[in-house]
């Protein structure tokens, strides 16, 4: 359900500045903004996720998202939301993203037995993949048939359902901090553990050019909405990204399903290599689209590749590491792949809003440009070794 609502407030901040503004660097700037923190918080909550109860620390993030939640539908529904309370607003809410998400992975391992990791990751991925569908899908009603104010609600709804689910859980998890060590030892340990792993660091350096080269493209979707599919009225406005996040969600679904009952390393292997080449061609597929069910068509390509690469590579990550270090880990993963998404996003929304850029022109360049990087990649034997026999049984961890 947190997954489900971060999808609804991305799509919905976005339109909501970009009406506000008309301006492509502060949508970049505002999707930006709620994931940089995981730049300066992430590495942080790793080290959280291994010191405290995970599932305690888990219901503390949804509490506090909640609220923020509420405070911005309140002032979007009164009339006296600006730019800058969404960009802060935003700041807020990804800060508390980037403790939620690595202290959410770390948690899973605890709830299932070990032969089931792969698949259990896979439908985790189904369920926050799915949920770029279900929080839009959620909203669209209020969108079309009221105003796109009310659907800031839905947020704040949906971040007090998954409070609800998340204190149902009564496993105790937590990871082992060396006493010995200092803060900053134990801070720096999964950072350290993913650099001076090689499988592992290339798993993480392939998937940071996946999101920044494929996935930052929530920045794009307002401009591409009015300029490409001609949606223009300010209801149109937020119902263009909106389709098209659908479009993404759905497609997410049926990516991740494909790879839920899928359990060779082989097949695994094989499939992370032609997702990651369909996730850089899905985008130049959009941008030839000129309706919304087109554009949809394509954006469901691009959600079934993306979703199904990330699975992926979470599962590769989750099961190459061993639980004493997992938080830290999977904070430091988190770091770099979010760090990479929040960074092109900025970086897109300046670019959109150059006279000479289109949403054809930068979708097409992003998305060919990771393709040629894939074929790359063939020439690093730890990705070629995953691509032609999958992940090494000798390397996973208990």
């Amino acid at each position: 359900m947190a997954q489900s609502a971060s999808w609804a407030l991305i799509v919905l901040r976005g339109a909501l500045v970009y009406d506000l503004t008309k301006s492509n660097a502060w949508v970049g700037g505002v999707t930006g903004a709620a994931m940089l923190p995981a730049l300066f918080v992430t590495p942080l909550s790793g080290l959280m996720a291994d010191r405290f109860d995970r599932r305690r620390l888990l219901a503390v993030t949804y509490i506090l998202n909640l609220a923020q939640n509420l405070f911005l539908a309140s002032i979007v529904i009164s009339g006296n939301a600006t730019e800058y309370h969404i960009l802060v607003l935003a700041i807020v809410n990804g800060s508390i993203r980037a403790i939620e998400m690595p202290t959410n992975q770390a948690l899973l391992p605890s709830l299932i037995p070990r032969e089931q990791l792969q698949n259990a990751v896979a439908l985790t991925q189904l369920m926050q993949q799915g949920a770029r569908m279900m929080g839009p899908l959620l909203m669209l009603p209020f969108i079309s048939f009221f105003s796109p104010e009310p659907a800031f609600f839905v947020s704040a709804a949906l971040y007090a359902v998954g409070w609800f689910q998340i204190m149902g859980i009564k496993t105790t998890s937590r990871g082992v901090i060396e006493s010995g060590k200092g803060v900053v030892s134990n801070l720096v340990e999964g950072v350290r553990y993913i650099y001076l792993h090689p499988l592992l660091l290339f798993i993480m350096l392939i998937a940071v050019f996946h999101c920044a080269l494929t996935m930052a493209f929530e920045t794009i979707f307002p401009f591409f909405s009015r300029s490409t599919l001609g949606l223009v009225s300010e209801k149109q406005i937020f119902e263009g990204p909106t389709f098209l996040m659908i479009g993404v969600g759905t497609g997410a679904i049926l990516g991740t399903l494909l790879l839920a009952r899928i359990r060779e390393a082989k097949t695994r292997g094989r499939l992370f290599l032609w997702f990651g080449i369909i996730s850089g061609l899905s985008p130049v597929l959009l941008s030839f689209t000129f309706n919304i069910p087109t554009a949809m068509v394509a954006a469901g390509l691009m959600g079934a590749s993306t979703a199904g690469f990330m699975t992926l590579s979470h599962g590769m990550v989750q099961a190459i590491t061993p639980d004493a270090v997992r938080g830290r880990v999977l904070g430091a993963n988190t770091w770099h792949v979010l760090g990479a998404m929040a960074g092109f996003n900025l970086v897109n929304g300046r670019l959109m809003d150059l006279s000479w850029m289109t949403p054809e022109l930068l979708l097409s360049a992003t998305g060919i440009l990771f393709v040629w990087i894939m074929v790359a990649s063939f020439l690093v034997h730890h990705l070629r070794s995953i691509y032609t026999r999958g992940i090494p049984s000798t390397t996973l961890k208990a």
